[in-house]
């Protein structure tokens, strides 16, 4: 014991401490652990109040309104004359002051026939040509009559443009002007009705439309027209009242004028 003690007694001090040794491997990575439950979602909050809306910008001018047959019909009227025959009667439409496009049944076997304008007084016109395919004939007054005329539209084509709109289409609003003997001889019918159909016929594709406007006997020639005064064909049918009235378009009155004016009968 006493050798114990004096063993402790001379122990020395504590030397410094030595340089620290080398970290040891990195252990295996545990597994993760359970996704906790998802918390309760959040209140939404207030929507914001909405900004000031800007000044209005001055307003435009008001476009150019819409035509009418209101615009043009009264006139357009003394444009369509009556057709006086021992045998037939009817109407025709005026494109020149000589010149007059009507249907080829209303002059059929005739050379001669009397013409009324704004319900004048007859004076004669000679069947100048006719081309009885097409249902067109060409009336050409003996003496020049200045009055009201009509012009064919030039094309029915939309261009890119804008340039050229169409003039007929289904669906587009028309009048029908033609006389009615039974009412008058000196002044025409006007009926309204659209356009039910347009259709080529073959074999000749021959260009026809259908309107649902009423039309009777004495308006077979008469002319329709579209709501810009523009004339779109001659009544090639108007037996009856059914709204199942026909017209020659406007092309092929233009593809045959030159041969009627230079004496065509076919």
């Amino acid at each position: 014991m006493l050798g114990l003690l004096a063993l402790l007694a001379c122990q020395g001090p504590i030397g410094p401490i030595g340089p620290q040794g080398e970290p040891g491997p990195q252990g295996i990575q545990g597994e993760p652990g359970l996704v906790g439950e998802r918390g309760q979602e959040g209140i939404p909050g207030a929507r914001g109040f909405p900004g000031f809306s800007g000044p209005r910008g001055p307003q435009g001018l008001p476009g150019a309104a819409q035509p009418d047959f209101t615009d043009f019909i009264s006139e357009m009227r003394k444009a369509v004359v009556f057709i006086n025959l021992p045998f037939s009667q009817g109407s025709g439409v005026r494109i020149s002051d000589t010149e007059i496009v009507t249907a080829e049944h209303v002059t059929s076997g005739a050379s001669r026939v009397e013409v009324s304008i704004a319900g004048g007084f007859y004076q004669g016109a000679t069947v100048t040509g006719y081309d009885s395919f097409r249902d067109l004939a060409l009336i050409t007054l003996d003496s020049p009559t200045k009055g009201l005329t009509t012009s064919l539209p030039i094309s029915n084509q939309v261009f890119a443009d804008l340039s050229q709109r169409a003039v007929e289409d289904v669906g587009y609003e028309v009048a029908l002007v033609g006389f009615v003997p039974e009412i008058s001889t000196t002044s025409p019918v006007v009926t309204f009705g659209r356009i039910g159909s347009l259709w080529d016929i073959v074999p000749g594709n021959l260009s026809l439309g259908q309107v649902d406007a009423a039309a009777t006997n004495g308006m077979s020639g008469g002319g329709v027209f579209n709501k810009y005064g523009e004339y779109l064909g001659s009544i090639v049918t108007s037996s009856n009242f059914d709204g199942n009235i026909r017209y020659t378009r406007f092309n092929e009155i233009k593809e045959v004028i030159e041969a009627l004016r230079a004496g065509s009968k076919s």
